[in-house]
């Protein structure tokens, strides 16, 4: 799946990881920002069972999350 995955009025400095659903979640993070910023990235992310998986580290963000499309076999 790509998505464009925004983060908007975050509370506190932090990082957001986009991973497939029921994986361990990585070390890597898509987006890295601070208290107040907006910031938006394009992820690219295998679905599974449906789902991706949206996680942030400290605080609290709203979250924004656009499909741009998708692959098949």
């Amino acid at each position: 799946m790509v998505l464009n995955v925004t983060v908007t009025e975050p509370t506190a400095d932090s990082r957001l990881t986009v991973h497939p659903h029921g994986t361990a979640r990585p070390d890597a993070a898509n987006l890295t920002f601070t208290a107040g910023q907006t910031r938006a990235d394009l992820v690219v992310v295998p679905v599974v069972d449906g789902r991706v998986a949206l996680f942030n580290q400290w605080g609290d963000t709203h979250v924004i999350a656009d499909l741009n499309g998708y692959f098949t076999a």
